[in-house]
């Protein structure tokens, strides 16, 4: 069983910061056991928010160009995820849902915080991603400077 995150466009990777895979079951109104999720790193319970969650270990996590989604494809994550419905066979997928966040993050995945926006990290992000684009606008307007020549030549002849 793998992961399903929805679609992602040329994932990155996330590096510098720790993430925290999360399970929610904010529809489920009932007691959760977690006594076998003690076992992964970092192990955290929210009550309040009713999530359960596990720090990932170092480079396993991938953020999706143009948008601010984090995802995993490590096999704690998906060992995570089955031993939380193992303990808890009553929680089907319809009551749980499952993201990757930035520890330090706000609770929204899909909103970065402050800190994301203005860290070197992101603006070393944006300097690359758009350092890439910038460079196949100039060989793209340069080879179709070329043509034009080329064929204008041709017409002259």
């Amino acid at each position: 069983m793998a992961l399903d995150f929805g679609t992602c466009f040329a994932p990155t990777s996330y590096s510098g910061r720790k993430t925290r895979f999360v399970i929610e079951y904010l529809a489920w109104n009932e007691a959760v056991s977690v006594n076998g999720l003690t076992k992964y790193f970092q192990f955290a319970k929210n009550d309040q928010k009713k999530r359960a969650s596990f720090v990932l270990p170092e480079g396993a996590t991938y953020r999706c160009q143009f948008t601010t989604k984090l995802i995993t494809q490590h096999p704690s994550a998906e060992s995570f995820l089955s031993d939380f419905k193992k303990e808890n066979p009553a929680i089907t997928d319809y009551y749980i849902r499952y993201y990757v966040m930035d520890d330090k993050g706000l609770d929204i995945p899909l909103v970065p915080n402050v800190s994301d926006i203005t860290s070197n990290t992101a603006i070393e992000e944006v300097k690359e991603g758009l350092g890439g684009v910038i460079k196949l606008a100039l060989i793209g307007g340069i080879g179709y400077w070329i043509y034009k020549e080329i064929s204008k030549n041709g017409k002259q002849e």
